[in-house]
């Protein structure tokens, strides 16, 4: 497995008028690192994540994604990243099938991996229906389908658990844990502190645009001086 930092962000700044989002924000996501991303509902975590998704950019700083600087605009570089965003904006007159082929063309990824998702992600039965009609959880697999289609060196997961059940939470984190142990890195931003506690490699803390804290789950409790607590309270303590 080859190491290295699969995405590098140096002093990152967003504003929005007087307003400013993220604030000088600098962080490395290792090679086969999961890394999770949190913070209270406006700390800026959805901004940084859209930075580094390529839909945003940045004031000032940069974002490096497998060497490749995002301002370039070259063509590969977005090959090396898949995105779930918080929001799905779905095709809704196309079925889940022809969705994923659509976004496996954009991909220019080997479309033979579209039925593997679909059984994986339990839509065998809906895969020919119009996604116009689906459940909120069956858009949310959908959308997670279309991230891990290809062979992108990164996952962006923006809160992938909400409208799964607790089965398919299981077997998302299984699969998360086996495709980092093939290399694959991920950023997750999630509300649920389980999750992200037994998940990560590092959890990043973000508060006003900063980030306050950073490391190992382990660490960032001896941190906040509180070994035995739900992370729940560990995160709120460091959070502020």
């Amino acid at each position: 497995m080859t190491t290295g930092s699969v995405i590098n962000i140096e002093a990152v700044t967003k504003r929005y008028g007087e307003i400013v989002a993220v604030d000088d924000l600098s962080l490395d996501i290792e090679r086969g690192e999961v890394y999770s991303l949190v913070g209270r509902n406006g700390a800026g975590k959805s901004t940084l994540i859209r930075m580094i998704a390529g839909i945003t950019e940045p004031d000032a700083g940069r974002v490096v994604i497998c060497g490749e600087d995002l301002a370039h605009r070259s063509p590969t570089t977005k090959r090396h990243i898949g995105y779930l965003p918080e929001e799905l904006i779905l095709y809704e007159r196309l079925t889940g099938r022809e969705y994923l082929r659509f976004v496996a063309g954009l991909k220019e990824s080997d479309p033979a991996q579209i039925p593997e998702e679909i059984e994986f992600f339990e839509l065998v039965q809906a895969q020919d229906k119009l996604i116009g009609g689906y459940s909120l959880g069956m858009r949310k697999k959908i959308g997670l389908a279309a991230a891990m289609l290809g062979s992108a060196d990164a996952l962006i997961l923006d809160e992938p658990l909400n409208g799964l059940d607790v089965e398919m939470m299981r077997k998302l984190r299984l699969r998360i844990e086996g495709d980092k142990l093939s290399g694959r890195s991920f950023l997750i931003s999630s509300h649920v502190m389980s999750f992200v506690e037994r998940i990560s490699d590092r959890v990043g803390i973000m508060r006003a645009g900063r980030l306050v804290a950073e490391g190992p789950p382990a660490e960032l409790r001896l941190t906040a001086g509180m070994p035995d607590a739900l992370f729940e309270d560990v995160f709120f303590h460091l959070a502020g």
